[in-house]
């Protein structure tokens, strides 16, 4: 048992092994250095350029039209081989209208996905350098030099990740922007750093564009940024090392679906009768104890993976 514990303790990512400060300390950051071979590994990459995955984009493209004609196919067979109408009698002008209604959705949404299919590729950019990162449609691409940005004016991390439900559900890197003479500006970016997946729906090198993202942040401006841990488990890098760290991500993930388990015992297991509002509560309460077992499993697995991290940069190196 001691020989299996040893050698999982030399597989974790670095940073994931190291333990956290007491509760006490835990507003302090941790202060990491970069390692100076990482930002000489930089360095000579040089400008980094958006790869897009065109043909993975048209195949999600092409095979939402397929299904979409599968469906207006399999409905306009069932009407037409359907031999007893009597039940529709007297209902037929609002079958009719539902049909209808039916198939110019599905007309409209394969007429906007042929048109897309044009579009692919197009207005989507995303250029990294040593002075900042432009993004967006060529064009009129959207730009932040890295000595742009700042602080935020509230809260305790300066670069964090976050779900925008009201966009998509998908997470977002969160970081702020200095304006002459006005509030800081925040910037967002999908963490699959395109903005548009009907024209891009990947970047074939998306992760060493955010590696090289978050590098630039990390050493670049001054002062240095406040990074929340679940950055880098989002992202899968080792924020000691700057390599690869895709275990933890893959665990929170795992634990986030298991905290629903009771939120779903709730909902399959509430007796037939009782009081609307009582099953409200207790499915409010099984999401905050599923949400609680997550963090606990999280911190208990990975402890070095929690709190606030800064970075400098090794003496004698360049960020």
């Amino acid at each position: 048992m001691g020989r299996k514990n040893r050698k999982s303790w030399h597989v974790a990512p670095r940073a994931a092994r190291e333990v956290v400060p007491p509760a006490s300390q835990v507003v302090a950051p941790r202060v990491l250095t970069v390692p100076a071979q990482v930002l000489e590994s930089l360095a000579q990459s040089g400008p980094l350029e958006g790869v897009p995955d065109l043909r993975g984009t048209r195949l999600l493209i092409g095979g939402l039209v397929a299904f979409f004609v599968l469906m207006a196919a399999v409905l306009a067979a069932g009407a037409v081989l359907q031999e007893d109408w009597s039940n529709a009698r007297g209902n037929e002008a609002i079958l009719v209208l539902l049909g209808l209604a039916l198939f110019g959705l599905l007309g409209g949404g394969i007429w906007y996905l042929l048109r897309q299919f044009s579009r692919v590729g197009e207005g989507a950019m995303l250029r990294i350098d040593a002075q900042g990162m432009r993004w967006g449609d060529p064009a009129s691409p959207q730009a932040v030099a890295w000595h742009e940005v700042c602080r935020a004016r509230m809260g305790f991390h300066d670069v964090k990740t976050e779900f925008a439900s009201s966009e998509a559900i998908v997470k977002r890197l969160v970081f702020h922007q200095a304006v002459r003479g006005g509030e800081p500006r925040e910037i967002r970016l999908p963490l699959a750093l395109t903005l548009d997946t009907g024209r891009v729906l990947r970047f074939r090198n998306r992760a060493a564009l955010l590696r090289a993202l978050l590098l630039h942040l990390a050493t670049q401006p001054r002062p240095r940024l406040r990074f929340d841990a679940e950055v880098f488990i989002d992202a899968g890098i080792d924020p000691q090392t700057w390599e690869p760290m895709l275990a933890p991500r893959r665990w929170m993930w795992l634990s986030s679906l298991g905290g629903l388990v009771p939120v779903l015992g709730v909902i399959f297991l509430w007796p037939l009768g009782e009081h609307i509002g009582w099953m409200v509560f207790a499915m409010v309460m099984a999401m905050l104890v599923g949400a609680g077992a997550m963090g606990w499993f999280m911190h208990q697995r990975y402890p070095g993976l929690q709190g606030v991290f800064e970075f400098e940069t090794a003496p004698g190196a360049t960020p």
